[in-house]
């Protein structure tokens, strides 16, 4: 087959699909995606009939419950299949070949791959921990960057920007994306804030703190006018009837989720002193996960893997080569296996 000749084209035979390179052990605790807590069983009770499931889905009620918990009009709302829809379709809808798009690395991985996929140059600004790199991020911009993107907690190290930074960005950037699929477990969130921006959008998701990662229900908040843009540039009928009416019922409901957060807040600084006493050196996470650099990160994976815990390593991501992500269970026996295993898998091992 001859090669492809168009920008799309070439970016898609240059970047594999998004994997994640997993042990060969077979594992039951899986700590390696950040998912949130098994969701209460009554939300089957909100699918309905199956005479309801022949319909094509309308997700408007679900935006219009949205733009009430966030006290926005329903036109600032677009639900998608899970964040990553909006963080593909803002870049399909705003980015054109020649342009640049800043991002923080390490960073949520696939973000890049969605940046050139748009035929643009994705510009990574190095935050490897601390503050968010305000200062470096706006030396990268000009007239060729119509996008930022902010992820904060940011994925996969659970740094966070603050109130001034995200400020500074939105006076100075075309368009500014907060991914805040973390925000629940952050000290503070700057959705509020974000939504009073006029160039800030802000993309949320239910797969995380509310457990709900299967059912692909996400949304997007900006001006109408690049909502209209995110909805001419995705599918007409991107979420599942029954994932749209259980996603409405959870929202109902948020005491198991707040309960989560707090438990996996405290496991989140209980899992940094248990890091530390085995010689891995754990960075400040304000996510449901902690990083840490590590001696050998293939080996931490594949042991705990043989005892049936996955976490995630990341051989061959800059930045991340002497690391290891451990997704706080939020769960009491849970968390007290995955110590147990650290101390006698792992033992004592001094980083690189």
């Amino acid at each position: 087959m001859n090669a492809p000749t168009s920008p799309l084209a070439r970016a898609v035979v240059r970047r594999p699909a998004y994997s994640v390179p997993r042990a060969e052990a077979v594992t039951d605790l899986h700590l390696d995606a950040n998912e949130g807590a098994t969701p209460p069983p009554e939300l089957l009770d909100a699918v309905g009939a199956p005479s309801a499931w022949r319909r094509y889905p309308d997700a408007a009620a679900l935006e219009a419950k949205l733009a009430r918990r966030f006290r926005v009009e329903p036109s600032r709302v677009l639900v998608t299949a899970g964040a990553d829809d909006a963080l593909d379709r803002v870049c399909r809808a705003v980015l054109r070949p020649g342009d640049r798009a800043v991002f923080p690395e390490p960073g949520f991985a696939v973000m890049k791959h969605w940046i050139e996929l748009a035929g643009a140059e994705a510009v990574s600004v190095p935050w490897p921990d601390g503050p968010y790199p305000t200062e470096a991020v706006l030396a990268e911009l000009g007239p060729r960057t119509p996008l930022v993107v902010v992820t904060s907690p940011n994925n996969p190290t659970g740094g966070v920007i603050d109130a001034d930074g995200l400020r500074r960005l939105s006076e100075a950037a075309r368009l500014v994306l907060l991914d805040g699929a973390y925000a629940e477990f952050a000290d503070g969130d700057l959705t509020a804030l974000a939504l009073t921006l006029p160039n800030v959008m802000v993309v949320r998701t239910l797969s995380k703190a509310w457990g709900l990662a299967s059912l692909r229900v996400g949304w997007a908040m900006a001006t109408p006018e690049v909502v209209g843009w995110l909805r001419s540039a995705g599918l007409p009928y991107p979420v599942a009837g029954p994932s749209l009416a259980m996603a409405s019922a959870a929202l109902d409901n948020e005491a198991p989720v707040r309960a989560f957060v707090e438990r996996v807040r405290g496991e989140r600084d209980a899992l940094s002193l248990v890091l530390r006493g085995i010689g891995a050196r754990p960075q400040r996470s304000q996510a449901n996960f902690v990083l840490a650099r590590v001696g050998d990160p293939l080996s931490w994976r594949d042991r705990l893997a043989a005892v049936g815990i996955a976490i995630r390593a990341f051989p061959g991501a800059p930045g991340l080569e002497d690391a290891v992500r451990i997704t706080c269970p939020g769960d009491e026996a849970a968390f007290r296996r995955l110590v147990d295993a650290l101390q006698t898998q792992i033992g004592t091992e001094t980083p690189r």
